[in-house]
């Protein structure tokens, strides 16, 4: 299993990204937040086959387009992380950090 801990900044809603193996390319998905967004996202993503993520193009996959439809914010940091953590539980992607920093 891979858990992924997310601090998406502003909001405060830390979200955990739980993701486990059942098939090559399907994983089981369960994401626990705060956020109402979030939680209805967490309703939505609870199997996932990577390939249909995988061959989509960028911000046209299944992930992204449940985002839009729970109206995540545009710049929720949490599809980009669930999509990291399915690829580091299938092996197709280490486990390293990712982060923003500001400078002024």
């Amino acid at each position: 299993m891979t858990i992924l801990i997310v601090e998406p900044g502003a909001c405060g809603f830390t979200c955990k990204i739980e993701v486990e193996k059942v098939g090559k390319y399907q994983v089981n998905v369960n994401l626990q937040s705060q956020c109402k967004q979030i939680n209805k996202l967490a309703g939505k993503v609870t199997e996932i086959d990577f390939l249909e993520i995988y061959r989509g193009t960028y911000g046209q996959n299944y992930i992204s387009q449940s985002a839009a439809r729970c109206k995540l914010h545009p710049s929720c940091p949490i599809p980009c992380g669930l999509i990291k953590a399915i690829e580091a539980e299938l092996g197709m992607a280490v486990k390293k950090n990712v982060g923003f920093t500001y400078e002024e």
